[in-house]
């Protein structure tokens, strides 16, 4: 995410247009707000207390770039954004989401595009299982439950890295992040990802993200099929 995150009291907020002004918490000029660039899993409303990554309009006012809730922890709706109904049409779009939802598994609900990500997490799985299932096979039987273990580990600290995010406390290093995603807990951190819809914005934390999936691929890719010609035999853990 760019920019620092400011909090904020939403002053006024017209719903059925979409749109608003933030007073700064720090004092200053208020801020425009859209319904374009809120986050979260409700709509705005007068007297919220938000975060909001300030940005400025071709002509230079100032406009917030990211809008969220403050203070709550919460999964992303593309919904929120659409545009309200007239009041004569409410009643009924207002029941059919609340029918989805009762019979929608939560994560599914959750993730955009649930089953073609899945299926890209499982693909990227398959190389690291069938190298630790060979490794275990020669006496290397930690492989697997590193893997486990920093995915749990990773999991955890994006979901605080989130929370700190929102309540504005103090976030944990991007490079304590990428340590333990490079130590076998990225598939840990693709799933907390998608599921907190937490840097998944950043170009520059994604590029290095997928550098170290990448890198895990290449890895048994050399274990596997060259028999740890190239890469491996570089790795002490791997050299018997």
């Amino acid at each position: 995410m760019i920019g620092n995150e400011r909090k904020g009291r939403l002053k006024s907020w017209d719903d059925a247009k979409g749109f608003g002004f933030i007073l700064p918490q720090d004092g200053g000029t208020e801020v425009f707000a859209h319904i374009s660039v809120m986050r979260g899993d409700r709509r705005p409303q007068p007297d919220d207390e938000v975060l909001f990554i300030e940005g400025r309009d071709p002509r230079g006012r100032p406009r917030a770039e990211h809008l969220r809730l403050a203070g709550e922890l919460s999964l992303d709706r593309q919904a929120i954004r659409r545009k309200p109904k007239t009041p004569g049409k409410a009643a009924p779009v207002a029941r059919k989401p609340a029918a989805k939802l009762t019979h929608r598994p939560a994560t599914q609900g959750s993730i955009q595009h649930f089953s073609s990500k899945a299926l890209m997490l499982a693909l990227l799985c398959v190389l690291p299982s069938l190298g630790a299932v060979k490794l275990f096979g020669k006496g290397l039987w930690w492989v697997l439950p590193l893997y486990l273990l920093a995915s749990v580990l990773s999991f955890l600290q994006y979901w605080l890295d989130k929370r700190s995010a929102q309540s504005g406390s103090r976030r944990t290093a991007e490079n304590t992040l990428h340590l333990v995603e490079l130590a076998g807990g990225w598939p840990g951190a693709l799933i907390a990802q998608q599921t907190f819809r937490h840097k998944t914005r950043k170009v520059s934390y994604q590029a290095v993200f997928w550098l170290i999936v990448v890198a895990h691929q290449l890895l048994w890719i050399d274990l596997l099929l060259l028999d740890g010609a190239y890469i491996a035999r570089h790795i002490p853990l791997f050299v018997q």
